[in-house]
């Protein structure tokens, strides 16, 4: 599913666009009322195809620059080098530790289905608001005319000009 407003690539169990900022769950909606369940079933096991695989890279890039880290900690230790020359290492630990965290715990819970069970079925319409179209503007949303700012600038030069004179 696109999104309809930039189009960005989105899923169904996307509440917002992560592109403009658009709520997508009435589109999503209307994209499962008009999709076959067998559609939804295979886009759904894709995406989590996908989501796992990416958590699995990330994980495994993680594992190399944690055990990495620990390798050159181990070997700058045992041959006795500097204290300044630990930062290297540890840095390395640090940033493993990061890629780990965010591919194995952020990503799962920032891509995980959510809103799809709560969608209608095919032909389900019951959730969606009704609303009337008409050519009259509600009686709460009329325009207040704005004072013009070059009518108040004349004023102000006008009682400038009698109220005091200029020398």
């Amino acid at each position: 599913m696109h999104c309809p407003s930039c189009g960005a690539e989105t899923t169904l169990e996307q509440r917002f666009c992560r592109g403009c900022g658009m709520d997508l769950e009435t589109i999503s909606k209307l994209v499962a009322a008009h999709s076959s369940p067998e559609s939804l079933k295979l886009e759904r096991s894709l995406t989590e195809k996908a989501n796992r695989q990416r958590m699995y890279q990330s994980f495994k890039w993680g594992m190399a620059c944690f055990i990495l880290g620990m390798a050159t900690l181990a070997a700058t230790k045992t041959l006795g080098f500097d204290k300044t020359f630990n930062l290297g290492p540890l840095l390395l630990l640090f940033v493993g530790m990061g890629i780990m965290f965010y591919g194995g715990v952020l990503l799962p819970m920032r891509d995980r289905p959510s809103s799809l069970s709560k969608l209608p079925g095919p032909g389900s319409t019951s959730e969606l608001a009704q609303t009337g179209t008409t050519k009259e503007l509600p009686a709460a949303r009329v325009p207040v005319p704005v004072a013009s700012v070059t009518e108040r600038t004349t004023q102000l030069i006008a009682t400038e000009k009698v109220g005091t004179p200029r020398e």
